[in-house]
């Protein structure tokens, strides 16, 4: 004679899979916030880039200066 298989009841079966689901969409989200970290530490390697490009142009066409970026009026840097 066969055993008979053990069940857990309706809510006992509702908690676990509603706690189940959870731990899925939170491991999901993870998972989405580290593509988009990802991507923005790379836009952010580019955008520096960028700026280390424009501070090279403005050094070889001005010369070592420090310039304000409000007013765009420049001053030369003093070399000690």
């Amino acid at each position: 004679m066969a055993k008979k298989a053990k069940k857990l009841t309706k809510d006992e079966l509702e908690a676990v899979r509603k706690a189940v689901q959870m731990a899925n969409t939170l491991i999901s989200q993870l998972g989405q916030i580290e593509i988009q970290k990802t991507n923005l530490v790379s836009q952010a390697l580019t955008a520096q880039a960028q700026v280390a490009e424009e501070q090279k142009i403005l050094e070889e066409k001005y010369g070592s200066v420090s310039v304000n970026l409000e007013t765009g009026e420049i001053t030369e840097t003093v070399e000690e």
